[in-house]
Order: C-alpha cells, then structure tokens, then sequence
C-alpha cells in the first residue's frame, strides 16, 4: 500500500515521503479500514514536528484521523467489514490504517466522508470544551482565535444552548465569524472591552488555544468563579500569572487533552454526544468546511495549502 511515511521529526513538506509499505495486519479489538479521506489539522503537523502528545516510531506513517470502510477486523471487533467509520488513530494518511475499537465512530448513511473524517478530532473536541467550560445557559464565554475551526464548532454548540460566545480574533478574520459570535479585535483595552459587552458581568469561561501573553490580558474580563480551558499552544511564550489571581479570583484552570477526557466521559454521556454532534452536522448547524480535495500523490500541494491557510479543511484522498 502506499503511505506518507516519516524517519525524523521536521516540518512535514520536507520530512514526508510517499512510499511503498506493508499493509498493516489488525489485532484483537483493532479494525483496518480502507481508507477514503483524511483531514489535514494543526496536530498532524505537530505530530510530525514531535511536538504532540502521541510520539512518532520510526519508520511512522503520519497523519491521526481519517474516514473510509472497514475491510478487516481482529478478534473481539464488533463492527463488520463493510461499516463506514471516522477514525482517530497515528497512521491515517495511508491507503489502509489500523484503528482500535474506542476511536472507531461509525458514520451514518446520510452523512457523506468529506464531513465524516472530521467528527473524530475537531467536533468532539469542540463538545468536551463546552463540557469542562461549564458554561450554563445565559452566560457568556470568551473564545480566542475565534475563526478556528474549533472555535467555531464551540460557538455553534454554545449558541444551541443559550450560551452567549465572545470571539478574539485577528481583524482580517472578524467578518468569517457567525453573526451569534460578538467579535473583538485583540488590542490593549480588549478585557475591558469585553467586559463592557457583557455589562459588567465578564465571563463564565475562557477556552483557549494560544496561550502567551494573551491569557493574563484576559484575566480581567473573567467573572468570580470563571473557569479557564487550554487546548492549543499558538503561541510559544509563557504566560506570567500570578497566584493571587487565581486565588481571589476563585478560579479553575484546565489543560483539555480529547483522549484523557474521553476516557473519563461515562458511556451514557458519550452516546449524547454523539447523538448531538451527528445531527448537528446532518442538518448544517454544525459546518465543516471542505477548502479542497487532494489525491496522496499530490500531498505537497495539499500541505502547503493546508498551511496557507483559507476556510475550511484540506482532505488528502487515499484512494484514486
């Protein structure tokens, strides 16, 4: 089979190659799915730099998640070959990959792989942010690089619920938000910004995805007993915090990671949610924007589109 194969960490134009492989062999509780498309995120480019949480073993196929159709099962799999399935797994840009039970979803008839291949990373995690936010109806949360694609899947799911969303966001990007978002260009007077537009009040949650200096900035636009949620590292300074603020503040912080929160998610949770994300992008209040299609062969193009920047993902196309 044919794969984007690595043997050293770098950015990924210059360390990915398209290579001839083994196909791999699925073992108990594993599925192999002949894989249609897969996404290009921000995370696979940090999984090929050696920066994300899971780590590379060389030689490592790139790529964490993608869609297409069961074709071979290990003992104990309970979806027969044939089951269209989204997936989360390292190894996905590939022509077949190998994913275990609990990052299988299986897609449903009416929704089409383009939308598919994305359920397993942006939409799920989109919906633990608003989890461990614990935002209640009526309240505001604050979003930063708010024309993210999480970001914007966070602001759907809030604005359903009857959470107000403020969104951060560089001015070029403020008209790509959705007219339920309020967005603020980042600027000196930003907290007290957003506290004017909430009266007074300030927020119920930050969520997170850049760090740096612009999390302390923010600090004074957050209510009594706000809860801040970190899952991205946009920026690479530290942030300078200081311990009273969190104290007298009453605040909570957490660092949001899909895979230990799931794992924690008890099962009649984890059915909600994907009941909800599923409709959500069934009938379009949940928009996954395709950029564009690209074939494996062609996977520079895809990269350097994919890095440029534009809205909506890049899917690589395995197959054809």
């Amino acid at each position: 089979m044919q794969a984007l194969v690595f043997e050293q960490t770098g950015e990924a134009e210059n360390v990915l190659a398209l290579r001839e492989v083994t196909a791999p062999r699925p073992g108990p509780g594993q599925a192999l799915v002949q894989v249609e498309v897969s996404p290009v995120h921000p995370a696979d480019f940090s999984f090929v730099r050696g920066t994300y949480r899971i780590r590379p073993v060389f030689p490592q196929v790139a790529g964490l998640s993608g869609a297409g159709r069961i074709v071979d099962v290990g003992a104990g799999l309970d979806l027969p070959p044939g089951t269209r399935v989204a997936f989360r797994a390292p190894g996905a840009w590939a022509e077949l990959a190998l994913a275990p039970r609990d990052r299988l979803y299986p897609i449903p008839d009416d929704v089409a792989a383009d939308p598919g291949s994305e359920f397993p990373v942006n939409p799920i995690t989109a919906w633990g942010l608003l989890q461990v936010a614990r935002a209640n109806p009526g309240d505001w949360i604050l979003l930063t690089a708010a024309a993210s694609a999480v970001a914007e899947l966070v602001a759907a799911l809030a604005h359903a619920r009857g959470i107000r969303a403020i969104g951060v966001a560089r001015p070029a990007s403020l008209a790509q938000l959705a007219p339920t978002v309020q967005g603020l260009a980042e600027d000196p007077h930003l907290a007290a910004r957003v506290r004017e537009l909430t009266s007074g009040e300030g927020v119920a949650a930050l969520i997170d995805c850049v760090g740096g200096p612009l999390v302390p900035a923010l600090f004074p636009a957050l209510r009594p007993g706000a809860t801040l949620v970190s899952y991205g590292t946009l920026s690479p300074e530290p942030m300078t915090i200081k311990n009273a603020d969190l104290v007298y503040g009453n605040l909570s912080w957490f660092g949001f990671g899909i895979d230990r929160w799931l794992s924690g998610l008890a099962p009649a949770e984890h059915a909600r949610m994907l009941d909800e994300l599923w409709d959500g992008i069934r009938h379009g209040r949940l928009r996954l924007p395709l950029q564009a299609r690209v074939p494996l062969r062609s996977f520079g193009d895809g990269l350097k589109m994919a890095v440029a920047g534009g809205h909506g993902k890049v899917h690589l196309v395995a197959q054809g």
